[in-house]
């Protein structure tokens, strides 16, 4: 299974790591906001599908066209979130988030195992989309080990003409032909302290890849963005705002590169 792999190539937490004082806790209001929003993107991706009456896997003779299709990002993306945010540790030490990281690496894959056991009477069952869950979660249960990667942080990003389709804001969620998923890197907190000057913090440098699915090449995206979690203010209301915006990619300069060539964009989605 792929929470099998992933266990052998980051290294599960050990049996005295697991018996400390400091217990991991399931954010009861944070799962339950990302399982409401995972229900509304599912059923609307099911909206555009054909119930079957028997239980079927998928058709996975060309897996890397699966991983290709834009809807993986979502996969990955999603899993990430549920596993970084369903569970918590309830202190700073690094074992106390190792062993959150993988209680909720085991929470996010379990979710993601109940949307393909629903799929199966849809598109079918996938072990791909499986794997690619396993990439996001895998990727937060990284973090817990190398703190450095907190300073890069997957985000999503939505073109405009995503609420123009003949579904409109409807169809937002799944017309994943104009959604990007990134790697957003925090460049000041990355560079050594007498570099890090010259770099403004709240600028960020996101690294993206916007899938269209079938033959269409994809496009890959270089660019800059605005890191909200920098912006002003302390209000607690204002905070979890910044903490959702943290995760898009705000608009920004970029330079696009696909099978038509590099092209550059001073307001990129």
């Amino acid at each position: 299974m792929a929470v099998v792999g992933a266990a052998v190539v980051l290294g599960a937490p050990s049996a005295a790591a697991q018996s400390t004082a400091c217990p991991s806790v399931t954010s009861a209001g944070r799962l339950g906001s990302h399982v409401a929003l995972s229900a509304l993107a599912i059923g609307l991706e099911y909206q555009s599908m054909a119930r079957t009456t028997a239980w079927r896997m998928a058709d996975e003779r060309a897996p890397m066209a699966i991983v290709a299709d834009p809807s993986s990002h979502l996969h990955a993306l999603g899993s990430y979130h549920l596993a970084r945010t369903s569970v918590r540790a309830t202190c700073a030490d690094r074992d106390s988030r190792v062993r959150a990281a993988w209680h909720g690496a085991r929470v996010a894959l379990a979710i993601g195992a109940m949307k393909e056991v629903t799929d199966g009477y849809y598109n079918g069952f996938s072990v791909v989309d499986l794997g690619v869950d396993a990439m996001g979660v895998g990727y937060a249960v990284a973090q817990a080990y190398l703190p450095v990667l907190e300073k890069i942080t997957p985000s999503f990003s939505m073109a405009p003409r995503a609420f123009q389709t003949t579904r409109g804001p409807h169809g937002a969620l799944v017309a994943y032909a104009h959604q990007t998923l990134w790697l957003s890197a925090s460049v000041h907190d990355l560079l050594p302290s007498t570099a890090a000057k010259a770099w403004p913090a709240p600028v960020r440098l996101s690294v993206g890849r916007r899938a269209f699915g079938g033959t269409t090449p994809s496009e890959y995206v270089v660019g800059l963005d605005l890191d909200a979690a920098r912006l002003p203010g302390n209000h607690p209301a204002w905070v979890r705002v910044k903490n959702f915006l943290h995760s898009a990619r705000l608009p920004g300069p970029a330079l696009v590169f696909s099978g038509n060539g590099t092209k550059s964009f001073g307001l990129y989605w």
